[in-house]
């Protein structure tokens, strides 16, 4: 698979560089920028815009009002690393993100645009005049980007600052924002790989998971609760049960897809008082979820649902660990 050509240069489909967990740290070999949530994109421009999730799903159609990207950079073709993200009273939204990206292909996607329009976040550059940039330095490739892109409402650079990484992380918590971003300023851009290179600062613990089961909910309740799993060898391991976070309406569609999913066989072993509740379904919905620790047993302790990741497959979801 291939992407954009002009002139004879072919931009390749890549998956992007991802970051591994740390505590914050100041460094004057960093680079600090804040951890946005939404989804992680690859933005593909030439005399048109496709943006695909990490896992390469085209995600064009979803957020209409980004298709126009590439007339707000220069250098062409070019790949661009960012994240789609939409704000709801300051703050990024994932809940916003998630029932956007339920709307393509029907009128509702059109007026979403103008009452929760989403924002493509850049943060790096990959390709510029169809060339790889990423052996260059982060360094580097933050002066190319700077220079390529004309920011506007739907295209913005995201700011960053040097050295002091613990004032910026406690910065962003006190701001309700997911955490921070530090990238070393010498670090070339690894594409499908998660690199020491890149550390990630989180407010709160998130995880990935597989629903792998559900419970109908009590006392007026759709949805109990879901039975999440994380793979470990190979094997789905049981990490617990989320029944908070999502409201009335996300529980209706939640059980419009789970139901539809059910399957005879137990998907995970789970504690025996699980079991009578339980209605398994096939493990292909992911979802993220927020807890504050693991416990004894590994169970996410106090965990909230986050909502669906339609752009992670369910291989990618390890067990979450402390």
């Amino acid at each position: 698979m291939r992407g954009a050509i002009r002139d004879g240069k072919t931009l390749p489909l890549v998956r992007p560089m991802l970051a591994v967990s740390s505590p914050p740290f100041d460094s004057d070999k960093h680079l600090f920028e804040i951890k946005w949530d939404g989804y992680r994109s690859l933005a593909y421009l030439d005399d048109r815009t496709i943006i695909r999730s990490r896992n390469l799903v085209d995600l064009t159609a979803k957020f209409p009002e980004l298709s126009r990207l590439h007339q707000r950079v220069k250098r062409l073709p070019a790949i661009i690393d960012g994240e789609i993200v939409i704000f709801e009273a300051g703050r990024p939204s994932f809940a916003g993100l998630q029932a956007r990206g339920r709307m393509d292909g029907n009128k509702k996607a059109g007026r979403a645009t103008l009452l929760t329009p989403a924002v493509f976040i850049a943060f790096d550059v990959l390709y510029t005049g169809g060339g790889s940039v990423m052996e260059k330095s982060l360094e580097e490739r933050k002066d190319i980007l700077q220079d390529m892109v004309e920011q506007s409402d739907e295209l913005v650079l995201s700011r960053f600052i040097h050295a002091e990484g613990l004032a910026y992380y406690n910065a962003c918590v006190g701001e309700g924002l997911e955490g921070v971003i530090a990238k070393r300023l010498d670090s070339v851009y690894l594409p499908g790989r998660r690199s020491n290179s890149w550390q990630k600062f989180k407010n709160t613990r998130e995880a990935d998971l597989v629903i792998s089961g559900y419970q109908k909910g009590t006392g007026g309740r759709l949805l109990g609760s879901l039975l999440l799993g994380g793979y470990r060898d190979g094997r789905l391991v049981y990490q617990g049960k989320v029944g908070t976070g999502f409201s009335e309406q996300e529980a209706v569609l939640l059980l419009e897809k789970l139901e539809k999913l059910e399957v005879d066989q137990n998907i995970l072993v789970v504690p025996p008082k699980e079991i009578k509740q339980a209605r398994w379904v096939k493990p292909v919905l992911v979802c993220a979820v927020g807890y504050l620790t693991l416990t004894a047993e590994g169970y996410l302790r106090h965990p909230v649902y986050k909502g669906l990741r339609s752009d992670k497959t369910p291989n990618e979801c390890g067990v979450a660990t402390e």
